[in-house]
């Protein structure tokens, strides 16, 4: 971080800097057959995440301008402005919507930067003052080629470019790792289940458990009460993987609030999902909080949720299923194994999530030192 002392950075634009291309894709009736085809929401994280074309669509061989060479900047221009990703070989010959900008330059080198460049919060900033809001954030192509940036000398942004790119590859690696170990657990109890479930008990979670609704509107403030963060069911609904930490802070009364692992459900008509809480939490409306008699059995029972989602849906009330009642889940049957079937499980699934935790941890960390970075590039463009 020493090095970056700004001695031969020059202040462009983008229009300079982009020197071959700055254009955008094509109207959906225009998407050419064959080809594969980048929209906004494709565009996440500093990755594409586009589904392939299917091989045997023709080829629509005509030239345009928004067929994508390997070493393009692709970035979003609706919504999620600036969000941006760089085109490999895997998506050479491929083609963007109108949503999507293209940048191309003789150099690649700047591709990479600009990449880096709009993530930092000066440009984030001028991204937020640029865009217009009719329906929707849309920044025009004059206004992104009209957008100044701050370039680095070759070298340094060589460096930038494989320090970013590492923390990227590392925390997508973690995630990885968490998604595949919570995937083990779920593999690891159904096949529990289905080896053993004929010699199980037959009962209900309102007999293992205890259920508590989520309160409608903000909790009663408690000047003396209990710390805790408010849940709502949009938080369980993205808690992927599946852990509730931290929130919209608030104080509650003690009744109101759940300890560290409660398993929260919320609805929604494609399935229920599940997390388990790591921290003091308060449910919202549309949130059941489901607690185990024994607080061992957590995992069993975060995992038996798991693997319920669209029984559980099924039992949610409403047009759009994102309310399921305290009765109905209590009346709803499983089967229950005995103490030690339980207590094996949790010895192997805990260190499991123990993993796919500290996997999470670490990108908090990975994100902090990018956060680091980007704030040093802004800091270093304010002195140009």
């Amino acid at each position: 971080m020493r090095a970056l002392d700004g001695e031969g950075w020059q202040r462009k634009t983008v229009e300079e800097v982009a020197d071959r291309k700055v254009t955008y894709g094509l109207q959906e009736h225009e998407l050419p057959s064959g080809r594969g085809v980048i929209r906004a929401g494709d565009v996440r994280d500093g990755r594409i995440w586009a589904s392939p074309p299917d091989p045997a669509t023709p080829l629509d061989g005509r030239d345009s301008r928004a067929i994508l060479a390997e070493g393009d900047l692709v970035v979003v221009l609706v919504r999620r402005v600036g969000d941006a990703a760089l085109i490999d070989l895997r998506h050479t010959g491929w083609v963007t919507t109108r949503s999507v900008g293209i940048l191309r330059a003789r150099d690649h080198h700047i591709t990479r930067w600009l990449k880096i460049w709009f993530q930092t919060p000066v440009a984030r900033a001028w991204f937020d003052r640029h865009v217009s809001a009719h329906v929707e954030p849309t920044l025009s192509l004059d206004r992104l080629r009209a957008m100044e940036v701050v370039v680095p000398p070759p070298g340094q942004i060589a460096t930038l470019s494989r320090l970013v790119e590492l923390i990227q590859d590392k925390r997508d690696l973690n995630l990885r790792i968490a998604a595949d170990t919570v995937a083990l657990a779920d593999a690891y109890r159904a096949m529990l289940t289905r080896r053993q479930r004929q010699s199980w008990t037959p009962s209900t979670f309102g007999a293992i458990t205890s259920i508590m609704t989520g309160r409608p509107g903000p909790p009663q403030a408690a000047v003396s009460g209990v710390a805790t963060c408010r849940i709502a069911p949009a938080d369980v609904l993205r808690a992927d993987p599946p852990y509730i930490e931290g929130g919209r802070e608030t104080r509650a009364e003690p009744g109101d609030v759940c300890d560290p692992g409660t398993v929260l459900v919320a609805s929604r008509l494609e399935g229920a999902r599940a997390a388990l809480t790591l921290s003091p939490t308060t449910p919202g409306r549309g949130v059941l909080a489901v607690r185990p008699s024994d607080p061992s059995d957590c995992w069993w029972l975060l995992h038996e949720l798991r693997s319920r989602s669209e029984e559980l849906s099924k039992i949610a009330q409403g047009r759009q299923k994102r309310e399921i009642s305290r009765r109905a889940l209590s009346r709803l049957e499983l089967p229950w194994p005995d103490p030690e079937v339980r207590r094996r499980f949790q010895e192997v699934v805990e260190p499991l999530h123990n993993r796919a935790r500290a996997a999470l941890e670490e990108n908090r960390l990975l994100e902090e030192l990018l956060d680091r970075v980007l704030r040093n590039v802004s800091s270093i463009a304010a002195r140009i």
